[in-house]
C-alpha cells in the first residue's frame, strides 16, 4: 500500500492515520495536502465531534521526509506546504494525537498544534530546529508558550534535544500516557463527543481567542459565544436529559456553527 492518510471513523470519532512506516510516517510527496484535506473534511461534517490523528505501526511522524527536502529545501519551512501541521489548531473540531514512537520536526509540530495530546511510554518527542539551523516554525515559538511555559519551551527549542513521554506527562505537554497510546485517545475522544459539540467548538473557539487577544478579550466574548449556542436545543436536551436521569442525546451542530461562531469573535 503506497504512503498516505488513512481515514476512518470510530461513532463520532474520525481516526486519521499517517501511514509510511517503512520511513517512520515521514511525510512525502502528497502525504502533507492530503492530511490537510481530511482535516478540513472532518470539521465541515458535523457528524463528526473529535478528529484523532495517530501514525501507523508504532510511530507518530518522523516528520519531513529528508530525501525530499534535500531535493527542495523551501519545503521545510514553506507556509503553504507545512499549512497541515498547523490546522488542528485552526479548526473548530476538537484533535487529539495520539503518540507512539517518534514525534520529530513536523510530526512535532503536528502533535503540538492538536488540542490533547495522549502517548505511550515509547513516545519521543523532538522540536529539531536549532540543530539543524532553521528557526523553530508552526506555533513552536507561540503556541508552544501556552502549553509548557517559558523556561520549558526554550530548553527544548534551544538544545532540540529530545525528550520522553514521562517528562511531557510532567510538563503538561500530553494529558495522559497509556500502554496503547490509540486505545486512550479514542477513550478522551468518546468523553467530548459523549457532551454537547456546539459548546465543545464555542469552548475550543473561545480560548484560542484569548489565548490571541488576552484575557480581556476572552471575557468579553464569552456573553457573545453563549448567545450562539443558546439558540440551539443543546440547553434544553441538556437540563431534560438531568431532570430524567439519562445521558444526553445532543445534536449534531448545524453546518454553519463554526462561521457563526467565528462572526461574533471577529
Amino acid at each position: 500500500m503506497p504512503p498516505g492518510i488513512r481515514v476512518r471513523d470510530r461513532d463520532a470519532v474520525r481516526v486519521l492515520t499517517i501511514d509510511n512506516p517503512a520511513k517512520r510516517n515521514a511525510f512525502s510527496g502528497e502525504m502533507a495536502p492530503s492530511l490537510l484535506r481530511e482535516l478540513d473534511r472532518a470539521d465541515a461534517d458535523p457528524a463528526v465531534r473529535v478528529i484523532v490523528v495517530t501514525g501507523a505501526e508504532g510511530a507518530f511522524s518522523s516528520g519531513h521526509d529528508l530525501r525530499e527536502v534535500l531535493d527542495d529545501p523551501e519545503t521545510a519551512g514553506d507556509p503553504v506546504a507545512n499549512a497541515a501541521f498547523t490546522r488542528p489548531a485552526e479548526i473548530r473540531t476538537p484533535v487529539i494525537a495520539a503518540v507512539d514512537g517518534p514525534a520529530y520536526a513536523a510530526g512535532f509540530i503536528l502533535a503540538l498544534n492538536c488540542d490533547l495530546r495522549v502517548a505511550s511510554p515509547g513516545a519521543r518527542f523532538c522540536a529539531v530546529g536549532a540543530a539543524i539551523g532553521l528557526v523553530p516554525v508552526g506555533g513552536q515559538l507561540s503556541r508552544l508558550l501556552g502549553v509548557v511555559g517559558y523556561p520549558v519551551a526554550f530548553r527544548w527549542l534551544a538544545t532540540a534535544a529530545p525528550f520522553d513521554a514521562a517528562e511531557a506527562l510532567r510538563h503538561g505537554f500530553v494529558t495522559e500516557v497509556h500502554d496503547d497510546a490509540l486505545d486512550g485517545a479514542l477513550a478522551l475522544a468518546g468523553s467530548i463527543a459523549a457532551v454537547s459539540p456546539a459548546v465543545v467548538a464555542a469552548i475550543k473557539a473561545g480560548l484560542a481567542h484569548t489565548l490571541s487577544d488576552g484575557l480581556d478579550a476572552g471575557r468579553a466574548a464569552e456573553p457573545a459565544l453563549a448567545a450562539v449556542v443558546r439558540e440551539l436545543p443543546d440547553g434544553a436536551e441538556g437540563v431534560e436529559s438531568f431532570l430524567q436521569r439519562r445521558p444526553p442525546a445532543y445534536p449534531d451542530p448545524p453546518e454553519d456553527l463554526h462561521r457563526r461562531l467565528g462572526e461574533v469573535l471577529a
